[in-house]
This record gives C-alpha cells, structure tokens and sequence, in this order.
C-alpha cells in the first residue's frame, strides 16, 4: 500500500491559544483520515477556549463538494480531538460509499435487493425452472 501525501492541517484559537502538545495529539489522531487524502485538500481545526470546555470544530475539504464539519464541546481538548475524529471518518466513509454508489449504480442496486428480504415472487407463482421441468417430464 503506498503513502497518500500528508493532508494539511491547519490550527485556528479563538479566544485561546492552541499549544503545540494540543497540535500533535491532534496531528496524530487526524493521520487516520489520511487513507481518505485523495479526497481530502486541508483539514481546519478551530478551537474556542482551548484549554477549559472546549468547542472544537474540524473542517475537511474535500476536492469536491462542499467541507464536512463537525463539531462538539467537551471536557478536555484531547477527548474532544478523539470524538470529533471518529465522526469525521463516519463523514468521509459516507461521502466515500456516495461516490461509489454514483459511479456504478449497478453495485447499489445489488445491494439493494441483497438487503431486500421480500420474496420476489408470491408463493402460488411458478419459477421459470418449475415450467421447464414440467415441459420437459410431459
């Protein structure tokens, strides 16, 4: 598997300064959403009141389509950081399967029907197989 380039991050405080330990927690558990940097041009981290209640917002630029956003308040920078990781990725993997479906509707509608538990055909209705079985034994 080849090394997709490393997305840039970009740090913003409001009203507070991100230090630079906040920054490599950060750096470190944004590199997960490296294996979607294809998609990705920069992530924005956008922290109000850094270091006590933090309301943290990331921000993915995507090669197309609007950002992705997602933001929480929590205790601490760093349980936060982690939180809002974990739904940036649930984000990306969403946006990831959409284009996918797009590309190759025939893959969507599999799975579709594989999902489908209905019976396709009523129970009193003869398979194509039963017909030909029937043709065949007269």
């Amino acid at each position: 598997m080849t090394d997709s380039p490393e997305v840039p991050i970009e740090f913003k405080g409001r009203h507070d300064q991100i230090t630079e330990r906040m920054q490599e927690h950060a750096t470190r558990k944004l590199r997960r959403l490296a294996r979607y940097g294809d998609a990705l041009t920069r992530i924005e981290v956008v922290a109000e009141h850094a270091h006590e209640s933090p309301e943290i917002e990331l921000i993915a630029h995507q090669t197309r389509g609007a950002p992705l956003v997602a933001k929480d308040r929590g205790e601490s920078f760093s349980s936060t950081i982690d939180l809002l990781v974990d739904k940036m990725e649930a984000q990306l993997r969403k946006a990831k399967e959409r284009r996918k479906d797009h590309k190759h509707p025939e893959v969507r509608e599999e799975r579709e029907r594989a999902t489908d538990r209905v019976s396709p055909l009523p129970a009193d209705e003869e398979t194509y197989e039963d017909v030909v079985r029937k043709t065949l034994d007269d």
